[in-house]
């Protein structure tokens, strides 16, 4: 794994959403550039579901065009390449953040967990710690707070120096936590990464390499049918459509142009 940036993104849009075309080994290496610079910096995944939520939520809309990195997960990379916009490659939320815990413990980069239950959180300390010895972690405090103890919280991150936060509330809500806190935050980068603590913790697997071109959602909806199923019926119908409709209007336009 690069622990240097390789070359910038270019930037794409898919159904009027902002998102970057790069592969793993770039994504790695922007978050650490963004380490390497000032400022704050806000990297959000997008996939079928979060574009499903944007379309209802124009607070999640704005948030996703003003964050500085747009990574895309593998229904994005479908879509794009049906309307004829290739993405370099998939880069899902939970890949990524697995990519940067080596990357994390060489530099020694303080990192803070916000999210998760607390026994969640607990088990993932333990496999970090096992994995990565040298991994540091600068806090974590689980996701189930009150809107009066926010403030107190985003004093915990920052008192505790962290560097990098990563945060696991699930969409909208994890993305609308950190815009509403983006300019008191003193980490440089923060990244939503919905139900990834489970994975670090052990307790649910990710998807492996042979099912990621196509079938995550399956696997996940198998491993969490009670709390995925209404998700999957309802967002993956409507993007297949969204998308097949922007495919034939463009063929539509392109003909218009040419005739």
């Amino acid at each position: 794994m690069t622990t240097a940036p390789r070359t910038l993104s270019a930037r794409s849009r898919l159904l009027g959403y902002p998102v970057d075309s790069l592969d793993i080994d770039e994504a790695v290496g922007r978050v650490g550039t963004f380490l390497k610079t000032g400022g704050f910096h806000h990297v959000a995944a997008i996939n079928a579901n979060k574009l499903w939520l944007a379309e209802r939520c124009p607070d999640l809309r704005r948030i996703l065009w003003k964050a500085e990195l747009v990574i895309p997960e593998y229904a994005v990379v479908w879509a794009c390449r049906r309307l004829r916009k290739p993405l370099k490659g998939h880069v899902g939320g939970v890949m990524l953040l697995k990519a940067l815990m080596p990357y994390l413990e060489k530099e020694r980069i303080p990192v803070f967990f916000l999210g998760a239950k607390a026994t969640v959180l607990e088990q993932m300390k333990s496999q970090l710690s096992e994995t990565y010895p040298h991994f540091v972690i600068a806090g974590m405090v689980p996701g189930y707070f009150e809107t009066h103890q926010e403030r107190e919280i985003v004093q915990q991150i920052n008192d505790s120096g962290a560097e990098i936060l990563f945060v696991a509330m699930g969409s909208p809500r994890q993305e609308l936590w950190i815009d509403r806190h983006r300019q008191n935050l003193g980490v440089k980068v923060v990244m939503g990464v919905g139900g990834s603590f489970d994975v670090l913790a052990g307790v649910k697997k990710d998807a492996p390499p042979w099912i990621r071109h196509g079938g995550e959602w399956l696997y996940r909806l198998v491993q969490d049918p009670r709390n995925l199923w209404k998700r999957y019926l309802t967002t993956n119908p409507w993007f297949v459509y969204r998308v097949l409709r922007e495919r034939i209007l463009s063929e539509e336009d392109s003909r218009g142009w040419t005739a």
